[in-house]
């Protein structure tokens, strides 16, 4: 309601700048773009523990990106040199994303319109809450959605290593990034990851497991994401 009166209502969008990287917000079932205009110290505990370990040139991932939270301060830390590949299944995100990103004059980031699942294929996106910031894919559910693999997806970008991982996928996290740290070389762990966690003490069970299996230490938590470091 206050997005909307700030906004003046209809579908005028309102260009802001959040962290020093333009926006363009619609006002629209998406409570991203009501955290950012509305809370200039949106996700901060979040972002300033991935911003303090992605150096200059540094590598980033974020994974369900939506209009680029994460993913703009993370491409201006790293600058020209670096990189940071995000990921949204979303289509319209990976457009607004886009857009955000030739506003903000960032041209190190990487976009992949597509769903991450333990299996490559074509599924379907399911909208919750109608909020398009809460979207999960259904890889049982014919669709047009493509699946791929983290790994695919970091071979096609050429990375390396990663400096920063955060990932917001709605519950699909434990098929996705679980067994890929479980089995990926140790110059490709993240050396910093924020994950979703489903409440508030608990996070995503076959995550935990490989987090400690891998060496992770769990260095807090906020509302919605745990903070893990390698090491």
């Amino acid at each position: 309601t206050m997005t909307r009166l700030v906004m003046g209502g209809g579908d005028r969008p309102l260009d802001v700048l959040f962290r020093g990287c333009a926006y363009r917000l619609r006002g629209r079932n998406n409570l991203i773009e009501f955290g950012i205009l509305l809370n200039p110290r949106y996700n901060a505990a979040d972002l300033d523990f991935l911003i303090e370990g992605v150096p200059a040139g540094g590598t980033f991932l974020d994974i369900g990106a939506n209009i680029g939270l994460y993913t703009l301060p993370l491409a201006k830390q790293a600058g020209p040199k670096g990189k940071v590949v995000a990921i949204d299944a979303n289509r319209l995100m990976a457009r607004r994303l886009a857009w955000n990103a030739k506003a903000s004059r960032l041209d190190n980031i990487a976009i992949f319109p597509c769903a991450v699942s333990d299996r490559e294929g074509m599924g379907s996106l399911s909208i919750r809450k109608n909020d398009i910031a809460i979207v999960s894919v259904d890889d049982g559910v014919p669709g047009s959605i493509p699946i791929r693999t983290l790994r695919s997806i970091l071979d096609e970008a050429r990375i390396e290593r990663i400096d920063g991982l955060k990932i917001d996928i709605e519950g699909h996290e434990d098929r996705v990034l679980a067994p890929f740290i479980e089995t990926c070389d140790a110059a490709l762990l993240p050396a910093r990851i924020v994950i979703e966690h489903p409440s508030g003490n608990e996070d995503y069970p076959a995550c935990a497991a490989a987090f400690a299996k891998r060496g992770y230490r769990l260095m807090g938590r906020s509302r919605n994401n745990s903070f893990y470091l390698l090491g």
